[in-house]
């Protein structure tokens, strides 16, 4: 008798908006993503300053018969300022459930984002990665401490002049909400 495996996780999301000293709503959409529903933005967290989506895109699996089940909670957390979400998540065996979390755009729904979208996109950037690391001619001892250094500098530079971040932790608190 074959039984299919189930997994039943949860996906927390608890953003903290300038570096945890600002507070922000929480508007879930789509409380229930709904089966066969292609639009993907399904929550909001807006502070002062910055407005954050939250897409998730629902793959059946290869039978299509019984879709995962996605469902949306708000959860407040003790030392926490504002709320967050908790994902009630329902997976057989074969299906896939993503997030995406971006920069919101006013009255945008995503229509349609598979995880294929998400594979080329998470593929696309690996390659970008491995060869701009690949360029590297150092291949000394420290090579992993000395690639990780340079991918760190590659991602602090401001693209359109080249300068790097000047001394990227000086203004970051030791502890969430902290001062510095």
């Amino acid at each position: 008798m074959a039984t299919e495996s189930n997994f039943d996780p949860e996906i927390e999301v608890f953003p903290a908006f300038n570096y945890a000293r600002d507070t922000h709503e929480v508007d879930i959409l789509l409380p229930d993503h709904p089966v066969g529903c292609l639009q993907s933005k399904t929550v909001t967290f807006t502070s002062k300053d910055l407005k954050l989506q939250l897409d998730v895109t629902i793959d059946r699996g290869e039978d299509g018969a019984n879709p995962p089940i996605v469902r949306f909670e708000k959860v407040k957390k003790e030392g926490l300022l504002s709320e967050g979400v908790v994902a009630h998540i329902h997976l057989l065996e074969g299906q896939a459930v993503s997030f995406i979390l971006r920069e919101d755009i006013p009255n945008h729904v995503t229509p349609e984002v598979t995880s294929g979208d998400v594979d080329r996109q998470q593929f696309s950037t690996q390659s970008f990665w491995a060869k701009w690391i690949g360029k590297s001619k150092y291949k000394g001892r420290w090579r992993e401490v000395v690639s990780r250094s340079l991918l760190i500098l590659k991602l602090l530079t401001f693209e359109p002049t080249g300068a790097i971040v000047a001394a990227p932790t000086f203004s970051v608190p030791e502890d969430v909400g902290g001062t510095r």
